[in-house]
């Protein structure tokens, strides 16, 4: 279940990240690019073109010398699927213009994006052997951004693997090549929501910046150019939760600023109860946290739980600092002679399925008083 994104982030603000300059050094697969600092604040990298394209042990113009990259891919036990995963299907055809593909090349790009055992594909492996060079060429050698957002068994893209072994720079690849920037896991999580869990900034913004013509010409892209994807800031995964609520249940508060700076709803209620970050964060007596989000401007304390509920509603012991700063901001202090209540009844009543079920029995109600 998703909603809507965070509008005009990035564009407003003249982002540029230039993070696909032309020069690089191959010495170390892990030391691919040489980082910059830029204007838009984009920790930029080179993603090579020459020595990719002069290198025998590489061949760009029809995909990777599988045998030159690593052996670790030759092992590799594809299963056969309908479709562009079917090779022994004679009815394969490329979206390439045929009269601009060899055989060759054809060949390749079938071989690189069929499935393993696991559903993984050739691009899935070289972000989990950790291989950006290969990733990058396996990316050239696709015909289709399509391609690029196949999921394995568990629901992830190589995208979501990207993000969760910490390699912004394979994660800006693949957005650049117009990977889409919002798929979902099995857990319903999108890449986003992992980098919010483990507070990976860099990743973040490798999602969530508009793409420049000057990336997307660096990267040498075997298809024209198309529309981009925007990534949805304020996304639900499974648990009925958007990204601001995991980076501020998992403690990333510089996540969190920056999730709010690209303009990420930070009132936003959660699926199951209601709850905005403010009311998780006076749960957990985060005053930290308390104290950046009294100083957003978009705030709104006013925002209930399903429940009808404020953060100081909840029932939870809360210190008389933290009391103090939310009523400078308008939240009042209950009663709480007023505020006595069965804590059983209140977590019901905060559940959004407890209200399904007081729903359908006064639906009941009605329709025996009808019948009568």
């Amino acid at each position: 279940m998703s909603r809507s994104g965070g509008g005009n982030y990035g564009e407003s603000k003249g982002f540029t990240p230039n993070i696909l300059p032309d020069e690089t050094s191959l010495d170390d697969k892990h030391n691919l690019y040489e980082t910059s600092q830029v204007d838009s604040g984009f920790l930029s990298g080179n993603i090579p073109s020459e020595e990719f394209e002069s290198s025998s042990s590489m061949r760009l113009d029809s995909g990777v010398c599988v045998d030159a990259v690593t052996r670790s891919f030759s092992d590799l036990n594809f299963k056969s699927s309908d479709g562009l995963n079917d090779l022994n299907s004679g009815s394969i055809k490329s979206p390439i213009d045929s009269t601009q593909t060899s055989h060759t090349q054809k060949q390749n790009w079938e071989i690189y994006h069929q499935q393993d055992e696991d559903g993984n594909t050739f691009l899935h492996h070289s972000v989990i052997e950790h291989f950006p060079e290969v990733a990058l060429a396996v990316i050239r050698a696709t015909p289709t951004p399509t391609l690029l957002n196949t999921e394995n068994d568990d629901g992830q893209t190589a995208l979501h693997l990207a993000v969760l072994t910490n390699q912004w720079k394979i994660a800006r690849m693949l957005i650049v090549a117009g990977a889409k920037p919002s798929p979902i896991n099995r857990q319903g999580d999108s890449p986003l929501h992992i980098a919010a869990r483990i507070g990976d900034v860099e990743c973040c913004k490798a999602i969530t910046y508009p793409v420049q013509q000057q990336e997307r010409e660096r990267l040498g892209l075997s298809y024209p150019p198309h529309a981009y994807d925007r990534c949805d800031l304020d996304q639900w995964n499974f648990d009925g939760q958007t990204c601001v609520h995991v980076a501020a249940l998992h403690n990333q508060l510089e996540f969190l600023k920056h999730l709010v700076w690209l303009g990420a709803d930070v009132n936003a209620r959660e699926g199951k109860g209601g709850y905005t970050i403010l009311h998780f964060a006076v749960q957990m007596g985060d005053e930290r946290l308390i104290r950046f989000l009294l100083s957003c401007r978009a705030l709104n304390v006013s925002v209930l739980t399903y429940g009808g509920r404020t953060p100081l509603e909840l029932g939870y012991p809360v210190q008389e600092h933290v009391i103090k700063l939310l009523k400078e901001q308008g939240i009042p202090s209950p009663d709480q002679s007023e505020y006595e209540y069965d804590s059983d009844e209140s977590d019901e009543d905060d559940d959004v399925y407890g209200q399904m079920n007081m729903l359908s029995q006064q639906q009941s109600s009605f329709a025996i008083g009808a019948s009568a």
